[in-house]
């Protein structure tokens, strides 16, 4: 992991870098300014979970996909999927904004300021791989202080150390859909 330039302290992405001393003040500016970037409703007390990564079926994107109607059922919940890949998980994730509308958005490009963004403003990074030698995702979050859950496969259960530094999914999400 590149820690200069995935730093919370010195992020040029966060108009609030953050360190162990003030991740409160920081990871809440963070969010609120996800939020509003987002289009979601601006609310410190609503869980947001986030996914970056490859469109397609290796990284899971399906899964959570598949799993939103359950997921955004519990009141409050928001979601963000920042990726690309397959044209038909595009058209997916392109849709999620308007058929979740104030609840989950999709955005489908390559946005490093974004990325950043989520890292830094979400509660939780979802990481549902079916198969991942090594990962990035979960080890950006934990520095950002954002909570990976994760598939227990690879790389993911190697860094991250359950009900410590994350969650780990023993069924690959399965439960979710």
């Amino acid at each position: 992991m590149d820690i200069e330039e995935w730093n919370p302290k010195t992020d040029k992405f966060l108009s609030v870098p953050y360190d162990q001393n003030s991740v409160y003040a920081g990871k809440a500016a963070a969010k609120e300014a996800l939020q509003a970037e987002l289009g979601l409703p601006v609310d410190p007390t609503a869980p947001l979970f986030a996914f970056i990564g490859r469109l397609e079926e290796q990284k899971g994107v399906d899964i959570i996909l598949a799993a939103l109607p359950k997921i955004l059922a519990t009141p409050k919940v928001q979601i963000a999927i920042l990726g690309t890949g397959k044209a038909a998980y595009e058209k997916l994730v392109n849709a999620i904004g308007t058929k979740y509308k104030g609840r989950a958005k999709g955005v489908v490009k390559f946005s490093a300021p974004l990325a950043h963004m989520l890292t830094a403003g979400a509660d939780f990074m979802l990481v549902p791989s079916r198969f991942e030698p090594c990962g990035l995702i979960q080890l950006h979050a934990m520095h950002y202080g954002t909570v990976p859950v994760v598939a227990s496969t690879g790389g993911l259960v190697d860094t991250v150390k359950e009900g410590v530094t994350g969650f780990h999914s023993e069924r690959g999400f399965a439960w979710w859909s």
